[in-house]
């Protein structure tokens, strides 16, 4: 009696385990199919979205301080940090630190360090025109490097006074240090040099022409609007000022419409909230100027946002060129992954390696994992391995397992980690989980 009973309760355990059993082989498969479907594999906490700037498409703008004063810091800083905007800064790098009134380095360093663009306004502020080749090379490279020494690439110069621009010798030095020039004054800088009011013939930002002439508007030429030149020509007022800010910088949108950059306005300030010096922009007029800015949607950028298209000979705004999905980590534990297509493309997760004290206790090094096709072929799980003191307790270590297909492509896995203490409480492996089932280990 004892023995049937046995038997019987033998069969209904049997039963049971069977019966669990395929319920998880039909997880993983829903699992597998779901995760092949949607481009992603197994990796938790990871989402693809579009490169995207907030704002008005149409409506950008670009802001300059020239020469390193400190009022730009002490002043103009904080209501760009009231608005969130970043800037340009052309520093003269023996002001810094030496002359009374202007930046120390380590206001221009934290300036870099937040995010804002630093460029060369030269050694000491000249007229490059009125110098020997080798002093022009030594204000345009000597520039360079002084800020290279303080971790610093400038990418751009802008010419002191807006002078020397026209001139050749000038422009192929700066064309050996720089990527970019900037000059005045023009209300808009069109990104293909195609001004139609200034320069209709030019159709790109060629340096010469065919017979070997400095083009107006060019890489090394770049065209800004210095609103103290306009002030101090005309003894404008804050109110005409503020006025005359908003019609140049509305003056773009009948050249850019559907996210297509074909002018910009840049904006070039000297002393903020100062007073005394014709070359000052009042606090109050400031203030009024970046709240315009702010509550119109315009989006600010700096000069290090402009690339120039070698090829083509125009320049572009990089964030508004098209971009591709790219997968972005939601946790600042997993590093960047591109996935690809999985139809008929192959989907590869990148080898990272883990640390923490108890990271080894419950994560698995997977060698890669091939996956074929369904109807006629298998696919071999390789041998897993793992560390730590307690993982042989729990693991089994598997030699080659054939798995009927299910995918139409091949799919290879490759070894995936993370980093922290705690990242590994996160990441399920539900393949090995049905093993561990199928063992009787759970």
């Amino acid at each position: 009696m004892n023995d049937d009973f046995d038997h019987i309760k033998s069969l209904q355990s049997n039963k049971i385990k069977s019966t669990c059993i395929i319920i998880s082989l039909i997880v993983i498969l829903f699992m597998i199919m779901f995760n092949l479907s949607n481009d992603y594999f197994f990796l938790p906490n990871v989402v693809a979205t579009p490169a995207k700037m907030p704002g008005n498409d149409n409506k950008v703008v670009i802001l300059n301080f020239d020469d390193s004063r400190k009022s730009q810091y002490t002043n103009a800083k904080p209501i760009l940090d009231k608005y969130g905007f970043k800037a340009t800064f052309y520093v003269v790098c023996t002001y810094i630190g030496a002359k009374e009134g202007y930046m120390n380095w380590q206001e221009v360093e934290t300036l870099h360090r937040e995010g804002h663009d630093i460029a060369s306004h030269g050694m000491h502020h000249i007229h490059l025109d009125k110098l020997p080749t080798k002093d022009i090379d030594f204000e345009l490279s000597g520039s360079k490097k002084c800020l290279q020494d303080h971790g610093i690439n400038a990418k751009s110069f802008a010419y002191p006074f807006g002078s020397a621009s026209d001139n050749k010798t000038v422009i192929n030095i700066v064309a050996k240090y720089y990527e970019m020039a900037r000059t005045g004054n023009d209300a808009l800088a069109f990104l293909r040099c195609d001004n139609p009011k200034v320069q209709p013939t030019q159709t790109d930002c060629r340096t010469y022409t065919d017979n070997d002439a400095l083009t107006y508007a060019n890489r090394y030429t770049v065209r800004a609007w210095s609103q103290d030149v306009t002030r101090n020509e005309n003894s404008y007022g804050d109110t005409v000022m503020l006025d005359k800010f908003i019609t140049i910088v509305n003056s773009q949108t009948k050249y850019n419409n559907d996210g297509t950059i074909r002018a910009i306005p840049i904006i070039v300030y000297h002393r903020v909230g100062e007073t005394g010096d014709i070359y000052n922009t009042s606090l109050k007029l400031f203030e009024a100027q970046m709240k315009y800015l702010y509550e119109n949607d315009f989006k600010v950028l700096t000069m290090a946002d402009l690339a120039y298209n070698d090829k083509s000979n125009y320049f572009f705004v990089k964030e508004f060129q098209p971009e591709p999905m790219t997968v972005v980590k939601s946790t600042p534990n997993f590093t960047e992954v591109p996935l690809k297509g999985v139809s008929t493309t192959e989907v590869p997760l990148k080898a990272v390696s883990t640390t923490g004290s108890n990271a080894t206790e419950t994560m698995v090094n997977f060698t890669e994992v091939p996956l074929k096709g369904v109807s006629t072929t298998e696919v071999p799980l390789k041998a897993v391995s793992t560390t730590g003191s307690n993982a042989t307790e729990t693991m089994v270590n598997f030699t080659e397992v054939p798995l009927k297909g299910v995918s139409t492509t091949e799919v290879p896995l490759k070894a995936v980690s993370t980093t922290g203490s705690d990242a590994t409480e996160t990441m399920v492996n539900p393949i090995m989980d049905a093993f561990k089932i199928l063992f009787g280990q759970q």
